[in-house]
This record gives structure tokens, C-alpha cells and sequence, in this order.
């Protein structure tokens, strides 16, 4: 069992890290694609941010899954197929961590 899974204390570097996923949207699909991220988030404390660059079809949609989220994987596994309908090409995953040393990530 890897560090942080159930019954393991998980690591200062994995609680700190955060996922963010960005994608597309059609505008005609967006109330729709709200409905299906807010019911497969389940309350859970997951950010979903739009771009700001006013194109007349598409929106880019970022999640972001931070802490004190405590199943990220999880959460982002059933919200990723909740909107595999309505995002408009790949879902862009990106992980960042704070830069050691640093007294952000301290």
C-alpha cells in the first residue's frame, strides 16, 4: 500500500500537492456541464474556475483539487466522467507541489 492510501499516514509532499484539470466546453452545453460537475463533485470542496478570454463558443474550465480534499483521485475519477460529455477535446491534468524550501509550501 503506497503512502496515503486508507490505514497509511500520508506524506507532508502528497497532502500539499494539487491537481488541476482544464477543458473545453461548448457554451450551448455549459448549464448542463455545471449540473453534471456540481452533482458528481458531491459537496466535495473542489474549485471550478472559467477563462477569461470571452471566445463565443467554447469556455475553458479549470477543476482544482486541493487540500483539505482528502480523496482528490477519487473525487476527479467520478467528476472526469460526469463530464466526458460535454468537454470538447482531452482533459488537460496537471499536478503541482510546493517548491521546497519555500515558506509557501512550508
Amino acid at each position: 500500500m503506497k503512502p496515503g492510501q486508507a490505514g497509511q499516514p500520508a506524506t507532508p509532499a502528497a497532502i500539499a500537492q494539487e491537481l488541476y484539470v482544464y477543458y473545453r466546453v461548448h457554451l450551448d452545453q455549459a448549464p448542463a456541464a455545471l449540473a453534471a460537475f456540481e452533482t458528481a463533485r458531491d459537496g466535495q470542496p473542489v474549485r471550478l474556475l472559467q477563462r477569461r478570454d470571452h471566445d463565443p463558443v467554447f469556455q475553458t474550465w479549470m477543476e482544482i483539487y486541493a487540500p483539505p480534499l482528502a480523496d482528490a483521485v477519487g473525487t476527479e475519477l467520478r467528476v472526469a466522467t460526469a463530464m466526458g460529455p460535454f468537454a470538447q477535446g482531452p482533459r488537460h491534468r496537471e499536478v503541482f507541489g510546493p517548491i521546497a524550501g519555500s515558506e509557501a509550501g512550508a
